[in-house]
């Protein structure tokens, strides 16, 4: 795959050829200079890019980076600060018609964050969770947890952390204001020692060769940006904090004093296992971020981060883990009375009934006992006899009153709750004092209330309550394990 990234900064814009597997080539670059209107930057963008993509054979689509705040889902930039008056400027529409290519858009903070995990230090070190502060022209955040990129805004920059400073988006005292770059100059201007053009850049020189003023003022961001890091230290409990720009270029007068604030800070036990390091990838950080949003979305598609959002809510919705906890303990205080479990659904919630009845029978892991299981939509011949004598509806419930007793369990999957024949075996398991279990979704239908213990995933997506389904009867399977050994 090959990919034009845009990294747009507030001070420059660069251009270049890139892959899926972080590596760039070809690059330009030119000053943005915002001040002068989103259409004479665009206009820029669209010749350096078509310069830059004519030498490439094929490109599959265009990824941009750049600062907030914007909604990454629209691509629209909402006013960012340091890209003066760009206000509600739909970004990611108009550089696709421009070059004739889909577009990916990610806030610079998540882009820098997934280039630093995926090609940069987090990589290099083996976190599995990191955050990473952009630390530059502005201040942002983004942050990988369980090796997964978080959909946040990143607009920890906006967060107010005093009441003075340089006002920046309407606000003094926040971090943008009192410790990115833009922040900074704009602190060394108003003490009339230094123009107002003054750049971070000119302030680490002068501190190096001895001007305290300089010095004072980069420490101070420095002692910011530390306390940042110990509240996301303690809050997420990351082991890598990977810091961006300002702390590749000035690691010699930043670094320790972002450490050292970090760990005056912090709770000590989580501290200690929280490395703070300059961004891995140096200087290219801006380069492999400009790639990142075309690279995120070929590895996590859209279903995946679908189906992401269900896990979360699954994972925090007590009543569902509650469910599959009882449901779980039922089929094992079952087995373990010398009672069976029977299953049943239609479709794909068949093959979940064949699944959890093959686990049993078998094994799901470990060696152990097999386990008396039955898959009432297995046997063709069955099926078909009832169908044909009794109608479809009564396929499992037939079944349920020639082979259940009192004790036994019977498990039913159905994503709509609404299969009559998976109702009909409910009413009958009950009827015959056995206990009766629903894996249900959507709004649950008649099962969920005809059921002894409701496994209901609130989705509307049948894939996606099946792919839970999936993991509750696995649960079951694994609860079975502990008990029986294996």
């Amino acid at each position: 795959m090959t990919i034009l990234g845009i990294d747009i900064g507030g001070t420059g814009t660069t251009v270049l050829l890139g892959e899926a597997d972080g590596s760039t080539r070809d690059r330009a670059e030119f000053p943005t200079r915002s001040e002068r209107g989103f259409p004479a930057f665009l206009e820029e963008l669209v010749a350096c890019a078509k310069s830059v993509a004519a030498r490439a054979e094929s490109l599959d689509c265009a990824s941009i980076a750049v600062g907030g705040p914007l909604d990454e889902s629209t691509g629209t930039l909402l006013g960012p600060p340091h890209l003066s008056r760009w206000t509600d400027v739909p970004l990611a529409e108009l550089v696709s018609k421009a070059l004739g290519l889909p577009v990916h858009l990610m806030h610079d903070a998540r882009a820098s964050a997934f280039a630093e995990f995926r090609f940069g230090a987090g990589r290099k070190l083996g976190a599995n969770g990191m955050a990473h502060f952009t630390f530059a022209t502005g201040f942002g955040m983004g942050a990988v947890l369980d090796g997964r990129l978080l959909d946040i805004p990143g607009e920890i920059g906006h967060w107010r952390v005093a009441f003075r400073g340089p006002e920046m988006f309407g606000k003094s005292g926040s971090l943008e204001g009192l410790a990115s770059g833009t922040g900074m100059a704009a602190l060394a201007h108003r003490t009339g020692e230094f123009d107002d053009a003054v750049a971070v850049r000119e302030l680490a020189e002068l501190a190096r060769g001895g001007d305290t003023l300089a010095d004072s003022i980069l420490r101070s961001g420095a002692k910011q940006v530390g306390v940042q890091c110990a509240r996301i230290i303690d809050q997420l409990g990351v082991g890598l904090i990977t810091l961006g720009t300002i702390a590749v270029q000035c690691e010699d007068l930043v670094l320790e004093t972002i450490r050292e604030s970090a760990r005056a800070e912090a709770l000590p036990h989580l501290f200690a296992r929280c490395r703070i390091e300059p961004a891995g990838l140096g200087e290219r950080l801006g380069d492999v971020a400009s790639l990142s949003a075309a690279i995120s979305r070929r590895e996590g598609s859209a279903s995946f981060r679908e189906l992401a959002r269900t896990v979360d809510r699954c994972a925090s919705d007590r009543v569902l883990c509650t469910a599959i906890d009882a449901a779980a303990r039922a089929v094992v205080d079952a087995l373990a009375g010398g009672h069976k479990v029977l299953t049943c659904g239609n479709g794909g919630s068949a093959t979940d009934a064949a699944h959890l009845a093959e686990e049993l029978i078998g094994r799901f892991k470990g060696d152990r006992v097999s386990l008396p299981a039955v898959n009432l939509a297995a046997d063709g011949s069955v099926l078909t006899c009832i169908a044909n004598d009794y109608g479809f509806d009564e396929v499992f419930a037939r079944q349920v009153g020639g082979l259940g007793q009192a004790g036994d369990v019977l498990v039913c999957f159905t994503t709509s709750g609404n299969s009559e024949n998976v109702n009909r075996a409910l009413r009958r398991a009950r009827e015959r004092g056995m206990v009766a279990i629903a894996l249900t979704g959507k709004s649950g239908g008649g099962a969920k209330t005809l059921c002894d213990i409701s496994v209901h995933v609130e989705s509307t997506e049948t894939e996606r309550i099946q792919e839970m389904h999936t993991f509750a009867l696995h649960e079951i399977c694994r609860a079975a394990e502990e008990r029986f050994g294996g």
